[in-house]
């Protein structure tokens, strides 16, 4: 559903509102893109940077508003792209022939950038085409923050000469040494306009602060300039300005560029520049628009096909490298500057793009006296903005005192980055990232699958039984170990989870009971959250099962049935039966508590008290303990029989509370009817079915026998009945009863506690 159009704005005056915001908002970053992707090939080059902006932010957001299908389809070129392109133009410049200062290295410079943006432009539309745009989203986080720090950075660098008012091919010749020649006044104007920018965005967070930084800062810095040019010596206030700045129709000098055997040959000398340059383009403006687009989609409530939109802004990157612009991306700043003044859709950014052209038409030759270091004010400030906010927030928790070996290994891993990114350049700093990716993998697939440990003696099976039984089960129930699994059961963990399942399997050996090699322990491995096992990972609980039965440990599966998904992928590897045809190797059960009171009996048999089979007296159930005999031989006889078939339904789920039943054969289990789960068991000598009769509303859950089973019926008005006439056997009666319960309650509280922790 599409967000609600501000209260008082129409259609077109809405987009008319979110036009002219976004177009206020873009004129100062059309100049510091422009000094960022060509202030390193000098002052001359500087109106070719801002020209290339004009064209990125007019032509190349219309050609995709056309091919877009997004609901706010706002293209633009973005500070980390334009970086990216700056360090292109820097390494370009160093051959003469390209320099703008040389007869027609101009055009040879601008024909050369236009084929890297024009390359990332076809490798985008590739990414589209094969359906690469979810892709993008899947680099890890540390080694994305490191690169977009290491951008920031550089941002900053970029901007040294300005800041430090010394010529651009200075600081290339003489390096860092240059910088002792520093002009005061050009780093004043700098932190100037910066602070001015921060103060805005700050206080007035409407307000775009580029522009008034722009507007603010130079006329503060102007100020300053005529009150320091009074009484300093001439030429030391003074600083550099944009100067002559025009606006013609854009040329396509690419094209000429490729039409021409000289100048495509000055080309190719740097083919491995331009290539790299268009794929790194179009790997961070993919990545960042993928982003910039998912974060529109969730503030409109929309679902954008990230494929189609990396083609339609490839057609829009060719289009403009034609003719020397910037290489755009969506960006969502002018996105949010249109939607927060009332713009809707693609009419407003149409709008937009008239509005720019206007301006730029008309006010260009305004520029001409701006200061440069007013711009790269705004530059350092956007370089601050593209810090990373999660490597920001990690830093905070450092510095409070969070040691976590993951915090600590995701700032080492985004500092690595960022360092290679300012020492090696991209190309390094890609390389670095992608292998850290597979580190940062590898180191994954080897993490524990363990979500939970506990044993028996924690958390028992459902199974409720008689005090004989439970009373042996106390002291045995340290013989199981259970293990709860989530995540993918594969190669890259199985021989972690074989390790701690031998470390589980010798705790279990650990807390048995008897003389020293009597008895065995038992391991529940619970494959219920595990989402998948390969060949690998089935392999691996076969070789696991062998060793733990070698070493008197008895394997239990719990969540894999013969039919289910995990039981086929076992029998799809063949791990179901041995190859000489023989029984089932393995215990296999529905869920854990299934597979913990398989244990349980498989321990009370060993010890000579089977359960099964097992038959208790009426007079000896549970709930009659205590009574006396005239008592006790005057109420069994108006006990009803009931008996049950195997699977045969005792009570279901809203049926009315009328009776409370004994339970002397047999088994009998109480079931969530639509999930079939159940919630306890009862053995004979139990009873159960009290608390619809003790609160008077109807049953909770379906009561099933598991087996052939005989069941005696205490009607509720009966024990209404005893209370009246006979108090006393009546409260002895409803002591057994919160006895009963009692012991439910503890057994339900370890599970809870295990749960929460």
């Amino acid at each position: 559903m599409p967000a609600p159009t501000p209260a008082g704005t129409g259609a077109w005056s809405g987009d008319a509102l979110g036009a002219l915001n976004a177009t206020v908002a873009m004129l100062p970053m059309a100049a510091s893109w422009g000094v960022v992707a060509f202030g390193a090939a000098g002052l001359a080059a500087v109106q070719m940077g801002v020209s290339g902006a004009i064209v990125a932010l007019v032509l190349g957001a219309l050609v995709y508003l056309l091919a877009s299908r997004a609901p706010m389809p706002a293209a633009a070129p973005s500070s980390s792209t334009a970086l990216l392109l700056g360090a292109c133009v820097a390494r370009l410049v160093q051959d003469s022939a390209l320099h703008p200062a040389t007869p027609g290295g101009a055009a040879l410079l601008l024909a050369a950038t236009g084929l890297a943006v024009m390359g990332s432009g076809a490798v985008l539309v590739l990414f589209g085409l094969m359906r690469a745009g979810a892709l993008v989203r899947f680099v890890p986080q540390p080694v994305l923050a490191g690169f977009m720090n290491g951008v920031a950075v550089l941002m900053v660098l970029s901007q040294l000469p300005v800041i430090a008012g010394v010529a651009a091919d200075e600081l290339a010749r003489r390096g860092f040494g240059a910088l002792a020649q520093w002009h005061w006044p050009a780093l004043v104007a700098t932190l100037l306009s910066a602070t001015v920018m921060a103060a805005v965005a700050w206080r007035w967070p409407r307000v775009p602060a580029g522009l008034a930084a722009l507007v603010l800062g130079t006329a503060l810095v102007l100020a300053l300039q005529t009150a320091c040019t009074g009484g300093a010596p001439a030429g030391t206030c003074a600083l550099q300005t944009f100067g002559a700045l025009s606006a013609g129709l854009p040329r396509p000098e690419a094209a000429l560029a490729l039409a021409d055997a000289p100048a495509l040959a000055a080309l190719s000398r740097h083919a491995s520049t331009l290539a790299t340059t268009a794929l790194l383009v179009a790997l961070i403006g993919g990545l960042e628009s993928a982003l910039n687009l998912a974060a529109i989609d969730q503030r409109l409530r929309r679902r954008t096909d990230t494929n189609r939109e990396l083609v339609a802004l490839g057609l829009a990157n060719v289009a403009i490298g034609l003719v020397g612009g910037l290489p755009v991306t969506y960006l969502r700043l002018r996105a949010m500057t249109t939607l927060s003044a009332g713009g809707r859709g693609a009419r407003a950014v149409a709008l937009s793009c008239v509005m720019l052209a206007l301006v730029f038409a008309l006010a260009l030759p305004w520029l001409a006296g701006v200061p440069l270091a007013v711009v790269a004010g705004i530059v350092v400030m956007l370089a601050w903005g593209l810090v990373d906010r999660w490597t920001r927030r990690l830093v905070l928790e450092w510095w409070r005192g969070e040691r976590t070996a993951e915090l600590q290994w995701s700032l080492v891993i985004a500092a690595i980055v960022c360092v290679v990114t300012l020492a090696a350049g991209f190309v390094a700093a890609v390389g670095v990232g992608v292998l850290l990716s597979m580190l940062i993998f590898m180191r994954a697939l080897h993490r524990s699958l363990v979500r939970l440990r506990y044993s028996a003696a924690e958390v028992a099976s459902r199974r409720v039984y008689p005090p004989v039984f439970e009373a042996r089960l106390q002291r045995l129930r340290p013989r199981i170990e259970v293990i709860e699994l989530e995540g993918a059961l594969f190669f890259g963990n199985a021989d972690r989870l074989a390790q701690e399942a031998v470390q589980a399997g010798q705790a279990a050996l650990a807390g048995r009971a008897g003389p020293a090699g009597q008895g065995r322990g038992f391991l529940v491995l619970d494959l219920r959250r595990v989402s998948t096992i390969d060949a690998s990972g089935a392999v691996g609980l076969a070789m696991l099962r062998e060793r733990l039965e070698g070493g008197g440990v008895t394997l239990l599966l719990a969540g894999v049935t013969v039919d289910n998904r995990h039981g086929r992928a076992l029998q799809a590897q063949g791990m179901l039966r041995p190859a000489d045809g023989g029984p089932m190797p393995w215990q296999l059960n529905p869920d854990a508590d299934h597979a913990i009171e398989a244990a349980e009996r498989t321990l009370l048999q060993r010890e000579g008290a089977d359960p099964a089979g097992l038959a208790v007296p009426l007079a000896r159930n549970a709930l009659l303990e205590g009574l006396p005999a005239p008592a006790l031989a005057a109420l069994l006889p108006r006990l009803a029989e009931r008996r049950l078939q195997a699977g045969e339904r005792l009570f279901g789920e809203g049926d009315p509370g009328d009776a409370i039943y004994l339970l002397t054969e047999g088994s009998v289990s109480v079931l969530d009817r639509a999930r079939g789960q159940r919630f306890v068991s009862f053995s004979p000598g139990m009873c159960f079915g009290e608390t619809a009769v003790l609160d008077g509303g109807g049953r909770t859950a379906d009561a099933r026998a598991d087996e052939a089973s005989t069941v005696w019926q205490l009607p509720a008005a009966l024990l209404q009945e005893l209370q009246h006439d006979q108090p006393a056997v009546a409260a002895q009666i409803y002591r057994n009863l919160a006895l009963h319960l009692s012991e439910r309650l503890r057994s339900a509280a370890a599970a809870w506690r295990l749960a929460a922790g």
